[in-house]
């Protein structure tokens, strides 16, 4: 269980530093609307797979990912001078697309319910 919750800790630890090191060090990057959504760490600390989300269309959301993780040098090394730990994990970058599913999937269900409501009123 102590595994765990280090982990956890652990990824808490890059979102906070990285969300910092990403604004000051790409701040001319068109990363202004960047958020990091969520962090996992492997269980032995030495690889983070980094969710971020992005206001704009797919081909603004790609050239992020595609930025970011050209940075990943500087930004693991960044990461390494603000964090006390053993050792820095290696980062990945990923498009987080679940708060655009939880949208789409919200207007279906607001779409079916307008749907049954309709279906309930009698004819006249």
């Amino acid at each position: 269980m102590q595994g765990i919750d280090r982990t956890r800790r652990v990824a808490e630890l890059i979102r906070r530093a990285l969300s910092s090191i990403i604004r000051h060090r790409l701040s001319d990057s068109g990363l202004e609307l960047l958020s990091i959504t969520a962090t996992e760490v492997t269980k032995d600390l030495k690889r983070a797979t980094v969710f971020v989300t992005l206001l704009g269309g797919k081909e603004d959301q790609e050239k992020a990912i595609e930025t970011l993780n050209d940075e990943v040098v500087i930004l693991r090394r960044d990461l390494s001078a603000s964090l006390n730990l053993r050792h820095t994990p290696i980062i990945e970058f990923r498009y987080d697309s679940s708060i655009e599913h939880g949208v789409r999937l919200n207007r279906l269900i607001d779409d079916l319910a307008l749907n049954n409501g309709r279906s309930n009123i009698p004819d006249e």
